[in-house]
């Protein structure tokens, strides 16, 4: 059996987003590094090839950052 055939039990999506776990299976990790994203699921090997971040994680660590720096600056 294949993983696109096998069935997964369902996932809370927000404790997959909030953990950066696969939204199929909820195990396997979304991120090589900070903001790579991985070509296949570990866990259950869901092709994340299509799935661009694009800029989207860069930004999330500059505004992340600059709220820091702004904070202490204060």
């Amino acid at each position: 059996m294949t993983s696109e055939t096998r069935h997964f039990a369902p996932v809370s999506l927000a404790h997959a987003a909030f953990a950066c776990r696969c939204p199929r299976c909820g195990e396997g990790r979304l991120f090589t590094g900070l903001l790579n994203v991985r070509p296949t699921c570990p866990a259950c090997g869901l092709d994340l090839s299509a799935q661009d971040a694009g800029d989207g994680p860069a930004v999330f660590v500059i505004l992340f950052l600059g709220l820091i720096v702004v904070g202490l600056g204060r």
